[in-house]
């Protein structure tokens, strides 16, 4: 994934964006975000489908007509999700896209735009720093199957954080690190990395009628961080 898919110029050009996710900052992203939480709790709801299946049939074997028990189960369907859809969609419009910073070439302000609306601008001196958190999967000796690379982000300010949030898969951790350093460093704002590295897993194979389990290891000792910024 190239850097400039998460950290690039915002849409006038007079901001460098740390993008987390897609939309925010707008009503029209707003509104689909309050519509995309509506579909998610009905399609919950599919899950329960199986659990609602036998408490008609358990109902129906001790009295209950069948008619009766489907509307009731359809109606709770319809109905719970539509209760807690304030609840998920406040937290949607409350949570943050992207961190922006201005002006562009030297920013001496950020501020975090929500999914309804942007926040208030303040000064980048309240910015502690920020993290980035890399967790590599390495393959066991004689596994086929490539290294697994994720990435977090966390920024950090004097009164509090935002974060972790999770990178697009295949972000070139390398490429975004130092372009977060060129973009911040200016301003006295730390960028710190940190890598954790560990063995997959072996799969169970068997072996004399027993089972034999392949061991993990970490490339950190005690399982800690290496790397900085």
């Amino acid at each position: 994934m190239p850097t400039d898919e998460v950290l690039r110029r915002g849409r006038d050009g007079t901001t460098v964006d740390l993008v987390f996710e897609e939309g925010g900052g707008s009503w029209p992203a707003a509104v689909l975000l309050v519509l995309r939480t509506l579909g998610v709790l009905f399609v919950v709801g599919l899950a329960f489908l199986p659990a609602a299946i036998l408490v008609v049939s358990v109902a129906v074997v001790l009295g209950a007509t069948f008619a009766g028990m489907v509307t009731v189960c359809a109606v709770l369907w319809a109905t719970v999700p539509l209760l807690l859809w304030p609840f998920g969609a406040v937290a949607e419009l409350r949570s943050v896209r992207r961190v922006q910073f201005t002006p562009a070439g030297a920013p001496t302000e950020l501020r975090f735009v929500q999914g309804a609306r942007p926040g208030a601008w303040g000064p980048i001196s309240g910015l502690r720093r920020v993290q980035l958190d890399e967790s590599v999967e390495e393959p066991y000796e004689g596994d086929p199957a490539p290294a697994v690379r994720t990435l977090t982000l966390t920024v950090v300010t004097s009164t509090g954080g935002e974060g972790p949030h999770s990178a697009p898969k295949g972000t070139d951790a390398d490429a975004l690190h130092r372009s977060l350093e060129d973009l911040l460093g200016p301003a006295g704002v730390a960028v710190v990395r940190r890598t954790e590295r560990r063995v997959r897993k072996k799969p169970p194979v068997r072996a004399g009628g027993g089972w034999v389990y392949g061991g993990s290891g970490s490339a950190n000792s005690g399982g800690g961080f290496s790397g900085g910024g």
